[in-house]
């Protein structure tokens, strides 16, 4: 959980209504506010097994917000009831819900205010396969994580230190003629 959550800025913590609030739960929230994740969003699942209970619903939103109290940092906690399975405020209202008048999970994801910082931060590009189809060309694919990568920069190859200048860019067959900036290059 922690390697896919470490570049996220929201996190999505699935809640089965008929459980409740587990180990598990607070491990995750746990974990994802280490990573500095300050949007969480608790997605109560399953509520057409607990008959779309909006009891169910206010006991499970009041027993993670208890828990939260001793998360740190200042989080943005957004809760909705849904049922995956039934589609139910996932990407459209619930007509099973009607004392539910938030958003659903979708408009959630949608609206949240997320803050772009990784084009300030320094360049790091994980290299995740290295590509020699001939002794003329090497290429590093990998997903840009942060900062900016432009043809003619200098790049230090970690943990080695050798240091290199990024000859072309290319993405998806076709050479950058221009920064790299949010769109994250698969290929340098």
């Amino acid at each position: 959980m922690a390697t896919g959550a470490s570049t996220c800025e929201l996190a999505i913590l699935l809640i089965d209504a008929r459980k409740g609030v587990l180990d598990q739960t607070r491990r995750h929230s746990f974990i994802s506010t280490l990573l500095g994740i300050k949007h969480l969003v608790v997605a109560i699942n399953k509520m057409d097994l607990v008959d779309y209970s909006e009891e169910t619903f206010t006991r499970i939103r009041k027993d993670y917000l208890t828990f939260a109290e001793q998360l740190p940092g200042n989080l943005d906690i957004r809760f909705v009831p849904l049922s995956a399975l039934e589609g139910d405020n996932v990407a459209s209202q619930s007509e099973s819900m009607p004392w539910y008048s938030g958003p659903t999970l979708l408009e959630v994801l949608e609206t949240v205010e997320i803050q772009r910082v990784v084009d300030a931060q320094p360049m790091r590009f994980p290299v995740q396969y290295v590509n020699r189809p001939n002794l003329d060309f090497r290429g590093y694919a990998g997903t840009l994580a942060s900062g900016r990568v432009e043809v003619g920069q200098r790049v230090k190859v970690l943990p080695s230190g050798v240091e290199s200048n990024v000859a072309r860019i290319v993405t998806l067959m076709v050479i950058a003629k221009k920064p790299l900036p949010e769109k994250r290059s698969p290929w340098c």
